[in-house]
C-alpha cells in the first residue's frame, strides 16, 4: 500500500491544468488505484491541506470553498483508503523518527505512512528523501512504471 501525500492530491484535483506532465502520471496512478491494481491511502490531514490550498489560492473564501469541495469530492470518488487524523499517542511515539524533515507540516504524513504500514510515501516533495531510512519516498511516475 502506498501513502499519497497532499502534493499528489493537489496535482490530481486543483493543479491538473498547471502541472500537465505530473497530472498524466497522477491520473494513471489513480486509474491503477481505482482498478484495484494498487492500494493507496491518504489521511484526513491531507484532505484538510488540500482544502486550505484551494481557499488560499482563490480570490475569496466562497470561491475557494467551492473549488475545495470539488477537489475533495474528486478524491472521495476514488477507491483510495482514508486514514483518520493521528491520535496523540502515535504523534508522540513517532515524531522523533521524523525530526530530520525540513517541513514539520509533513511529519503527520510520514507518521501515517508508517502507522498504516505503507511501502512508501508517494509525493512531489523532495524533502521526504531525508527520511528514506525510515520510509521510502517515490514519485508517482516511478510507482506507475511498475504496472
Amino acid at each position: 500500500m502506498h501513502y499519497l501525500d497532499t502534493s499528489v492530491l493537489l496535482v490530481y484535483t486543483l493543479a491538473q491544468d498547471i502541472e500537465k506532465e505530473r497530472y498524466a502520471h497522477v491520473s494513471r496512478l489513480f486509474e491503477l488505484v481505482n482498478s484495484g491494481k494498487i492500494k493507496a491511502i491518504t489521511s484526513f490531514y491531507a484532505l484538510h491541506e488540500l482544502f486550505i490550498i484551494a481557499i488560499q489560492n482563490a480570490p475569496d473564501v466562497e470561491t475557494g470553498s467551492k473549488f475545495g469541495k470539488e477537489a475533495l469530492s474528486k478524491i472521495l470518488e476514488t477507491k483510495i483508503i482514508l486514514a483518520p487524523l493521528l491520535d496523540r499517542e502515535s504523534r508522540i511515539l513517532y515524531a522523533q523518527k521524523f525530526s530530520s524533515l525540513n517541513d514539520a507540516s509533513d511529519i503527520p504524513h510520514a507518521i501515517s505512512a508508517v502507522v498504516y504500514k505503507c511501502e512508501g510515501i508517494v509525493a512531489y516533495d523532495d524533502h521526504f528523501r531525508a527520511i528514506q531510512d525510515v520510509i521510502p519516498y517515490t514519485l508517482p511516475g516511478d510507482v506507475i512504471k511498475k504496472y
